[in-house]
């Protein structure tokens, strides 16, 4: 094909023993490029997707760099999901650039399959995107393979990185087939280089094993659609649409039903509010009786207050006129006795000497 970009080695340039030859592969917007750039830190930068269009177009060979005493080499390839072209024009652009090295006896050492951790919902096309991946590799170079995830800032907590991460372990739709081949994941958690080269010395531990694809296509010397991969996705192209058209069908059924759920919550939000402002409109006439009997009780405990004084004052007054009365009576009374007292002497000094006998 025209527009395929070798694996960028001009006629004199060549691949050294220790080249350590890994493929980076994953939807489109994965984060492939982005990863390369972290890892290689070289300053001719891959270019990174910011759209939903594809920016790899075609098997891309980044800068070699050094790690451990190794010379690695990441190549880029496009997302199997690509809008503008098929999943066959995609293989048939990997399988010429593979079958170019294969029979020089360069094989790759590894494959980093990017998977977005952020993503909610696996949907068909990453499903395909993965179904397609395994019999690109083939069971017997899976142990060659890390499933590595991606994008974990975008969450809102690694806890739900790592629960996520275990649903697609768990599944058979998922990752758990190639896992169980021995496939390893790793979750590429920092956007740092030194986390991009941590995945890539799980691959230095690997020896090259042939992929599936390049076997059939140089060995067998099949076309491209008459391989495993081929068939695969001419099947399920049209499944894929089946699948396309049912999501958004499910998607449009989902939207009416959010919609009306919406509705509903909005009418019980409504009511609630209702029932809320009933309730403080039932709290404040509460409240003033509360305060209109407080102010009954506050006056009836004032003049209780008062008559009671009122009563003590005048049992005082009615006291102090029974003792006034009683000390002028008994006043009276030693005049009245003083005065007879008197009297008596005085009759006494005035009475005639009785008769001498």
């Amino acid at each position: 094909m025209s527009d395929i970009i070798g694996l960028g080695m001009g006629p004199t340039e060549k691949m050294l023993e220790q080249d350590v030859l890994i493929a980076v592969v994953g939807p489109t917007g994965s984060g492939k490029s982005t990863f390369i750039n972290l890892a290689t830190q070289s300053p001719n930068k891959l270019q990174v997707r910011h759209s939903r269009f594809p920016c790899t177009e075609a098997f891309t060979r980044a800068d070699p760099f050094d790690l451990d005493g190794r010379q690695i080499i990441l190549f880029d390839t496009p997302g199997f999901d690509d809008t503008s072209r098929t999943e066959t024009e995609i293989l048939r652009i990997i399988a010429s650039e593979l079958e170019k090295q294969y029979p020089k006896g360069q094989t790759l050492d590894g494959i980093i399959y990017v998977h977005r951790i952020s993503d909610f919902y696996v949907g068909g096309l990453a499903k395909t995107s993965l179904g397609i991946f395994r019999k690109l590799c083939g069971d017997s170079s899976l142990k060659n393979v890390v499933i590595m995830t991606n994008m974990w800032s975008r969450l809102h907590s690694e806890l739900e990185g790592y629960r996520r991460a275990a649903e697609l372990v768990s599944v058979d739709e998922f990752f758990r087939p190639a896992i169980a081949e021995g496939a390893v994941m790793m979750h590429h958690m920092q956007n740092t280089a030194e986390s991009a080269r941590t995945v890539i010395r799980q691959i230095l531990k690997n020896h090259p094993i042939a992929m599936s694809i390049c076997e059939e296509v140089v060995d067998r010397r099949s076309s491209i659609n008459e391989t495993g991969v081929g068939m695969t996705v001419d099947e399920k192209l049209a499944q894929l649409k089946a699948q396309f058209e049912a999501a958004e069908q499910s998607r449009r059924e989902r939207d009416e039903e959010t919609r009306r759920e919406q509705l509903r919550q909005a009418e019980r939000v409504r009511q609630l509010l209702e029932t809320l402002e009933e309730e403080k409109r039932n709290q404040a006439r509460q409240y003033q009786s509360l305060q209109e009997r407080y102010g009954d009780a506050e006056r009836k405990h004032e003049q209780a207050t008062r008559e009671a004084e009122e009563r003590s004052r005048r049992e005082i007054w009615a006291a102090e006129a029974r003792w006034r009365q009683e000390v002028e009576a008994a006043e009276r009374r030693r005049a009245k006795e003083k005065t007879d007292w008197e009297e008596r002497m005085q009759n006494m000094m005035i009475a005639p000497n009785p008769p001498q006998l």
